[in-house]
């Protein structure tokens, strides 16, 4: 089998996240034209950035994408930079972070705050590795989640996983509990 191509950029990574490529992830709209072509209809979205670290617009009603994406453009920020997602149900979050597979073992950075992944490595985090990162995957995530993290992992050699696993089934995939929310080269 052939590993597909690395991702090098973050715009590459978007590209290639709204069309599926890394598994169970948000809904996602490239533009505020399919955003409103696609009428969603969940109760809350953020805009999402292209740009790594960039800022994250969270907890916006379909009104509020609208009006902060025409506050974003008159203010002069790029909007080619920004793309829309549903919110996660945050509320429910059981555990997130970044995985890595490094020469040895698997490396865990991680948090139970719940909060935006940014918020919680922000107030608290963990690492592990080895058997005790295998573990903590393990019980978190469901088996089609551990599945799939291992296919990213082994897929995308020299790459972070980021990921965020909810008390409840949520995402663009049925019967997954985690949401992986990019995987970039390290």
């Amino acid at each position: 089998m052939t590993k597909p191509k690395p991702v090098l950029t973050k715009r590459d990574f978007v590209r290639r996240y709204a069309k599926g490529e890394f598994g169970n992830a948000s809904p996602t709209w490239n533009t505020i034209g399919e955003f409103t072509r696609a009428d969603p209809r969940g109760e809350l979205f953020h805009i999402r950035n292209r740009v790594a670290d960039g800022p994250t617009w969270y907890n916006k009603t379909k009104l509020g994408v609208f009006a902060t994406w025409a506050h974003l453009k008159l203010t002069g920020v790029p909007t080619d930079s920004l793309y829309i997602s549903a919110m996660a149900p945050t509320h429910k979050t059981l555990f997130q972070g970044e995985v890595r597979q490094s020469e040895k073992y698997l490396d865990l950075r991680y948090s139970t705050v719940v909060a935006t992944m940014r918020e919680a490595l922000a107030k608290q985090q963990y690492h592990t590795n080895g058997i005790m990162a295998v573990w903590a995957l393990k019980y978190y995530l469901c088996p089609n989640s551990y599945e799939w993290m291992h296919y990213l992992l082994d897929s995308y050699p020299s790459h972070v996983i980021e990921f965020s696993t909810y008390s409840v089934n949520w995402g663009t995939l049925p019967n997954y509990n985690t949401v992986f929310w990019e995987v970039r080269k390290y």
